[in-house]
């Protein structure tokens, strides 16, 4: 599909890193999968994704630690070391 911002490239299916901060703690989401522009670096995640990815996020920052992360795949948050 057709890059909706520069109109200029497709995008492509990739997967990449998110995070949020709330409160001095940070949370951090490898391998998120959307889709980006590869002229303009515009993403895009369906909606699904966004879904499961706020819910983790929201999970992370509430568990305690400073500094998680986790997998998007994967169950369960991992402190940073």
């Amino acid at each position: 599909m057709r890059c909706e911002r520069c109109d200029q490239g497709d995008r492509e299916p990739v997967r990449r890193a998110k995070t949020a901060e709330r409160d001095g703690r940070i949370a951090v989401v490898l391998d998120v999968p959307m889709e980006e522009c590869p002229s303009c670096g515009d993403r895009w995640l369906r909606w699904e994704v966004a879904s499961r990815l706020d819910e983790l996020l929201s999970e992370m920052l509430a568990a305690g630690a400073e500094v998680a992360t986790r997998h998007y795949d994967q169950r369960g948050a991992v402190p940073a070391a």
